[in-house]
């Protein structure tokens, strides 16, 4: 992959990824190259790749039993990071920290969504998730709420890890988490039961006391500035340049010169 041709994106939005069929089975030395290439793909994720993903999260999926299309999009992947070597999470510029949380309902071959968060501070993303969800989700609002669930639990964590280094004037920040739907948010501060959400798991409701404690605040945020929009779906190059910028990711050469 050292003289590919660069991708502008990690995930063509026109492909749509499904695992293989009974009459293809791929081999053991198949199996063994897509799953180190998917390995190292993570290792970049862990790093400072936060825009992969989605990507990533995607072609893991069929490790077991990759065809070539599975293939060619971990190459995509390889392409895109060929052509944006040179690019970085760089922390300093102005901004208040804040999490992000968005979710793509229904997007899996099983029909089971997407969930995505991310937390900024000081300029850029310091956390960050992209995860399919383990139940189906019967609406975009529960799915939504499902994936709020874990940006809480990451925010709470995140309050804990800062009250213990004592930089306790970011708490703020991070407990504002902006979400797009009007539903799951009235969904997390109503502390009634209805008929349509009463067969949600008890563990996502936990969401309601952190907010009646005021340990948890959220924004509603238009869909258009969704950061966590590229954890959950692959995105066209506008949208998606735009929402990596909005990670804190940057040229550091350019950066460096500026």
């Amino acid at each position: 992959m050292e003289l590919c041709n660069p991708a502008q994106t990690p995930a063509d939005p026109h492909v749509r990824l499904e695992k293989s069929g009974l009459e293809f089975a791929a081999t053991a030395e198949e199996r063994r190259k897509y799953q180190s290439a998917v390995g190292s793909l993570m290792y970049a994720i862990l790093g400072s790749r936060p825009d992969i993903s989605y990507a990533v999260a995607k072609v893991s999926q069929f490790s077991t039993n990759r065809n070539p299309t599975h293939w060619t999009a971990v190459k995509r992947i390889f392409r895109y990071l060929a052509g944006t070597a040179n690019r970085g999470l760089c922390y300093g510029i102005e901004g208040e920290g804040s999490g992000y949380t968005d979710a793509d309902w229904g997007s899996g071959d099983d029909r089971k969504s997407i969930g995505g968060y991310t937390f900024l501070l000081n300029g850029a993303a310091i956390c960050w998730n992209s995860k399919k969800q383990s139940t189906v989700a019967l609406s975009s609002t529960e799915a939504k709420y499902m994936a709020l669930t874990q940006a809480v639990k990451e925010s709470l964590w995140l309050q804990t890890l800062l009250k213990d280094l004592r930089a306790r004037r970011h708490l703020e920040e991070l407990r504002n988490i902006n979400i797009d739907n009007q539903g799951a948010m009235a969904l997390a501060r109503n502390p009634q039961f209805h008929a349509r959400t009463k067969h949600i798991y008890i563990q996502y409701h936990f969401i309601r006391e952190h907010i009646e404690k005021q340990g948890i605040t959220l924004t509603c945020c238009p869909t258009g500035e969704m950061t966590a929009d590229s954890f959950t779906k692959a995105l066209p190059q506008p949208s998606f340049l735009k929402h990596s910028l909005a990670l804190g990711l940057l040229e550091i050469s350019a950066f460096v010169l500026q």
